[in-house]
This record gives C-alpha cells, structure tokens and sequence, in this order.
C-alpha cells in the first residue's frame, strides 16, 4: 500500500469513527492504534451494551453486522433529569443539533438515560410512547350552558347557532350568538322573504320565530326536488337584486312546512364582489368560497346543484368533487344535465334566473290526459232529434325544451223548443275547435258568429261551457246553463254559473238551490249563443286566473239533461270515484236515463293521468 493510500484510509477511518462518536457517544471512539479487526469486535460490543434487545444492523466500513435480538422488556418512561452533569466517560462537548431532542420524547431502558437517536439513524426502537399535550387555545364564543339575554343555550347547532330556551321557563327556540355582539350579521338585514325564518333581536341574540316544518325524507322524487330547486332558485334571485350572494346553506335547514318549503336557519351571505368569508361544508361548498374569492350571483348557484345532488342520491357530493362518471348516476332525466351546469367552475356556471330558465329546459315532461265523452238523445218522444253536441281536439308538441300541449274541449246544448238547436250546437263545438282567436273568450265569439252563420236567420242557438288547457293551465269559457266542474284533492267545484232564470232567483234569495233543482222553469236561459250579432263586454264568462290542473285533476262537462236529474252528492261522487273518465261519462248518462231523462244527455271528462 502506497503511503498516499495509507494516508486515505486513515481519512477514511476518521470520517467514520466521528459518525460512530454521533451514534453511540463517545465510548465509541477507538484509539488511534486501533486495527480494523479491534475496531470491528468493539463496535459489535457496543452494540450489544446499548441495545441488547433489539436485533439491528449497522453499516461498518464494507460490511454489515446483524446482532440477535433478545425479548424486550416493558419500557417505562425516565424520571425528568434534575443535574446537568453528565455520566463519567462521556464527553461533556454539548450536542450537535442533529443529536438534541426534547426531553418528552426520551427513553430509557434502565436506571441510565439512552442517548436519543437522531433522525438519520436506521435503528428500530420498541414501543414508542406519546404524550398528548392539552390544547394552548381557550374554546371561543358562547357554549351550551351558557346564559345569554334570558336564555339558556341548549344545544350547538354549528356556527353560531343554538336551540335555547327563556329562562325560568318558555318554549324552545333557535338563536344566533354572534362572536361580536356589536356586529349585526348580513343576513340580518335581509328584505323578509316567504323562506326566510323571522328573526328578532333579544339582547346579544338573534332569536327565530319557528318555521313550523319538518326535515326532508330522503331521497326526493326528481319532479318534487325540482320544485323545491326552483323556490330556491328564486330566493337566490331576490337576494341578487339586494346585492347579496349565498356562500353557506345548511342541508338540514331546508324543511317543508304547511305552506311550502321554508328555511329553519337564514343562509350565510356575503355582499357581491366582496371576498367570500371562510367557510367549509363538505360535499357542499363552492370551491371559490374554499378559496375566498369574490363572491357571484353563481356562489349560490353551486350550493343548490349540491343541494339538488343530495336530495336525489340521500347523500352528499364526494369528496373528489363532481365528475361525469358520479353525476350520471342520477337516474332521472334531463337532471344530470342540470348538475353538470349548477356544478361547473364558476365563470359557466348559470346565474338564478337562468337555473329557473333551465328547469324549464332540462327534463320537463309534457302533461298526458285522458278524454272520454257520451251523449245520449233522452227518452222524451217529443225530442226526435239529440240537440247536445260535443268535442275535443289536440294538439301536442314534443321537442327539446318540453313543447307544447293544447286540448280544447266543450259541450253544447240546442235551444230546446226551438227549430234546428242541432244545428246550432254543431256549428258552435266546430267553430271553437277550429278558432284561431288568442283568447277563450273570443273562441267563443267566433262559435257565435258561427251560429248565427249556420241558423241563415231561423229562430235557434245554443248553451256552451268550453276549456282550453295550455300545459297544464286551465281556462274556461261559458255562456248558459251548460256546466263545468273541477275535482281536486277530494272535492268537486262548479267553476261555472248558470245564465238561467232560477239561477238569478237563487242568486238574489227569492228561491234555494233546492227549489231551483225542481223547478219547472230551470231550463230557461238569459243568455245563449245565437242571440247577439255584436260581441258585449262581460256576456262570455271566463276564470280570473288559469286554473292549475295537477296529476289526478279531472274535469267534467256536462249539458242540463244530466246535472238536472242527477243529485249534486251523487254526480260528485260518481265523479271522485269512478276508475276512468270513461266510466264516470257513462256512469252519468246511465243515472240520467234511470231518473227519466227528459232531456239529451251529455257527459265529457278530462283526467290529468301524468
């Protein structure tokens, strides 16, 4: 060996007794004389002082040693060191800082202290203890238990929010502790809204006048999520022209109560454009709100797409956020369309009034109806001829967007007693199907100029009670004593009113209902189509508002050959409990003919099916 080799050996053995000196203190430093072989027997040696119960290796020079473990006995932790001095033969140099550690985390196996590892070592330790410290922050704002303003908060609903009661005794309500009783909260200064809880100042709190509704049972119809999406969507809308967006809305908040959907808790808001204030719910938060950025008339938009996710699913969005794969899963149509667009980042996102145009768009499923119809010419020998006439006719649109559905339906009486009443009812049921006017009203006016057209000046008209549905709304034009009835949820309403004498005789209370159902001179009209060349302003009667017609809905049209002979309880009844519109249209015609039928017998139904 060269004396340039020997010389970088020796540098090399320093280097690596010094690492040795950090690993297993100074004991470990060998003598200047010391062999390779000497070096190696007492670094094994110390191995085994130092950690006899641990089988380890460590790398010496070229090699590596393994020494056997033995059982380990329990470790306890060292009482705290009460002298500085340090044990003879060590060295009294202070640690390196890769050697000092806090004295929580030292251990001991004996009455000696161990040297503490440092964080290169590649020893393996037994059981590590911990030590868990207590909390050095003091809890903030009030707690349950406390008393505030008279009342004693029960429990912590999150964010301020308690269930509390009147001390002394009261019934319980929600409240709001602001962490700063001199800051008033933004949503405080709300303009009142039918959603919005009602909440009044007491002292330092906010306390709220109860919404009276229950939490939502999950999952949701899509049909009913969407409506309340839509109330929603609303609310949003009316917050935007106050200047404000939602950032915060907790799930649970969200109750149906006697009148529709109400909000236990206000929404957390913040004024637009200003910076979002922190906030995290998870499956719930928008992501500019997680990074509080400014705040959009969007912000909120993002909190119903989750909203609208959880009421479908019964659970929230995951973790990961939504993805096309997750939002899919929704099985109900045009809704993962409608997700895709509430959950987008926000510079696609809609805006409210937008998401209400979208609800329009995505899904929307045309009303189906059933219509059935019987006429019947009496059993009076003196009418040869059947003067009630009837009709309908559809028109439907499908296209993207939801289309279009419109049913026009009516029934006529001929004028009894006089010449050709046929004729004049098949020329008013024709010329309103075909009307091109834009009103019911002024569809009726054409069946008049009809009528008048077809009669070439004979003696004639007719009664007529027509409606018109657009989607689902209802209007209804009626001129006579024809008449127009409407069940829903279990009970029946006559929408129209008799243009007949004895009408005008109850009306003013010279005769009752009763009286009139059995008077002789029912069948006399006021007015009639036939009977006016000029249209007069208040001559047609029509609804004040469409009439909404929900699923299960029906109407019912019928001439006064069949309300005239059939009981008022009974015609409702047929009406609420027949299975089919078919059946309750011959259900009527049969009792008419039982109780004699002096007159034609016209019965029409519609049904709303879906």
């Amino acid at each position: 060996m060269t004396p340039d080799d020997k010389e970088h050996e020796a540098g090399h053995w320093d280097e690596t007794r010094d690492s040795l000196k950090g690993i297993f203190g100074a004991k470990a430093a060998p003598r200047a004389e010391t062999t390779e072989e000497e070096l190696e027997a007492e670094e094994l040696e110390t191995l085994e002082q130092e950690s006899p119960s641990v089988s380890r290796s460590v790398e010496v020079a070229d090699g590596e040693v393994e020494v056997p473990a033995e059982p380990t006995p329990p470790m306890t932790a060292p009482p705290a060191p009460t002298s500085s001095a340090e044990p003879a033969g060590e060295s009294s140099a202070a640690p390196t800082p890769s050697e000092a550690q806090p004295a929580a985390e030292s251990k001991s196996a004996g009455p000696k202290a161990a040297e503490p590892e440092p964080a290169s070592s590649s020893f393996q330790t037994g059981d590590l203890e911990e030590e868990t410290y207590a909390p050095t922050l003091s809890a903030q704002g009030h707690q349950a238990g406390d008393e505030v303003s008279g009342y004693r908060l029960n429990e912590d609903l999150g964010r301020g929010w308690f269930t509390a009661n009147p001390v002394g005794s009261g019934p319980s309500a929600d409240v709001y502790a602001p962490p700063d009783p001199q800051a008033d909260p933004l949503w405080a200064a709300l303009l009142p809204h039918r959603l919005l809880p009602k909440a009044t100042k007491t002292g330092d709190l906010y306390v709220l006048e109860p919404s009276g509704g229950l939490a939502l049972r999950l999952p949701l119809g899509a049909g009913e999520a969407k409506a309340y999406l839509a109330d929603l969507a609303r609310l949003l809308f009316a917050l935007e022209k106050q200047g404000y967006g939602v950032t915060d809305l907790d799930p649970a908040s969200v109750q149906l109560a006697q009148n529709g959907l109400r909000l236990r808790l206000p929404p957390k808001v913040a004024r637009l454009g200003g910076a979002a204030p922190p906030s995290l719910r998870d499956g719930f938060t928008p992501p500019e709100v997680q990074e509080g950025g400014p705040v959009q008339p969007q912000t909120g938009v993002y909190l119903l797409g989750a909203l609208l996710y959880f009421w479908l699913t019964g659970h929230p969005l995951p973790p990961e956020g939504p993805s096309p794969i997750t939002l899919a899963g929704v099985k109900a149509s045009g809704v993962p369309q409608l997700l895709s667009a509430m959950l987008a980042p926000a510079a696609k996102r809609p805006s409210p009034s937008e998401v209400l145009a979208l609800l329009k768009t995505y899904g929307t499923q045309l009303p189906v109806y059933t219509v059935a119809a019987t006429t019947d010419i009496g059993l009076n020998p003196e009418r040869p001829a059947n003067e009630d006439s009837y009709g309908f006719s559809w028109r439907q649109l499908g296209q993207h967007g939801g289309g279009e559905v419109l049913l026009r339906a009516c029934v006529s009486d001929g004028m009894g007693g006089m010449a050709a009443g046929e004729v004049a009812s098949q020329a008013a049921v024709r010329r309103f199907l075909d009307s091109a006017a834009g009103t019911l009203e002024n569809q009726i006016w054409d069946a008049n100029a009809a009528v008048l057209q077809d009669m070439a000046g004979r003696d004639g008209g007719c009664t007529i009670s027509a409606v018109e549905l657009r989607g689902t709304q209802l209007q209804l034009g009626h001129v006579g004593d024809t008449r127009a009835y409407v069940s829903a949820g279990g009970q029946v309403e006559q929408i129209s009113k008799d243009h007949s004498y004895v009408a005008a005789m109850v009306a003013s209370g010279q005769m009752t209902p009763e009286e009139a159902q059995q008077s002789p001179e029912r069948n006399k009209v006021l007015r009639s189509l036939g009977s006016l060349r000029v249209p007069q302003q208040g001559y047609v009667m029509t609804l004040p508002e469409p009439l909404e017609l929900a699923v299960g809905n029906r109407v019912l049209l019928v001439s006064d050959g069949v309300w005239g002979e059939v009981p008022p309880d009974l015609l409702q009844e047929v009406l609420l409990h027949e299975p089919t519109p078919q059946s309750v249209a011959d259900r009527l015609v049969a009792l008419s003919l039982e109780a004699g039928a002096p007159d034609n017998v016209t019965a029409l139904v519609i049904e709303r099916v879906k």
